[in-house]
């Protein structure tokens, strides 16, 4: 149990970060630049196939029952990587 006071600070601090920092001009359009990347990254792998991912995603990917699970694996493979290491798999 989380107390109700915890509760509330909590509440006030997601806020105060969400009002200060994800909504920040400079912020808002680094997120749409990572949304975009992102988006195409998983659209190249799904089109690409297993082999391009990492051993443990391209055997999920080869046991996948249908485009909704191969979409999963994909998404749990670009979940997996750092901010870098997603930029150069895109490049």
């Amino acid at each position: 149990m989380v107390p109700r006071l915890t509760r509330l600070e909590i509440a006030v601090l997601k806020g105060v970060a969400a009002h200060y920092v994800m909504q920040a001009e400079d912020r808002v359009a680094t997120m749409g630049r990572q949304r975009e990347l992102i988006a195409e990254l998983v659209d190249l792998l799904l089109d690409r196939g297993p082999d391009e991912l990492q051993r443990a995603f391209a055997d999920d990917w080869r046991a996948a029952a249908d485009d909704a699970a191969r979409l999963r694996v994909v998404v749990d493979q670009v979940a997996c990587l750092t901010d870098q290491s997603a930029v150069e798999w895109h490049q």
